[in-house]
């Protein structure tokens, strides 16, 4: 039965950490180029971990919610480089992840 519970010795990574680690590497993939687009890649999952952290860290709700706003703001950010409508999309999807963010913080 010990057997099948988590182990409380497993290494965790901290959410500043996780948004350390993004910084890192958008700025690998911002400074450095090559032909591959390997750097390319490294600035768009830095990017990706630095939204989602920080996201992640402004909110103070429950699991559930701080994931769903990681998550609509990540799919936002690109939305936001087209024009039009699509632009405006974005920027009500942003406008929600703020929103939710400053809700969960005044009503604590």
């Amino acid at each position: 039965m010990r057997a099948l519970q988590k182990s409380l010795n497993t290494p965790t990574l901290s959410e500043s950490s996780i948004v350390l680690v993004g910084l890192l590497l958008a700025i690998v993939g911002l400074t450095f180029r090559d032909t591959a687009g390997i750097t390319s890649l490294l600035a768009a999952v830095g990017i990706g971990l630095v939204i989602a952290g920080t996201v992640y860290i402004a909110v103070e709700a429950s699991e559930v919610v701080r994931l769903s706003l990681a998550f609509i703001a990540l799919v936002a950010m690109p939305l936001l480089a087209y024009g039009g409508i699509v632009q405006w999309i974005g920027g009500l999807m942003i406008g929600t992840v703020v929103g939710g963010a400053l809700y969960s913080r005044v009503s604590k």
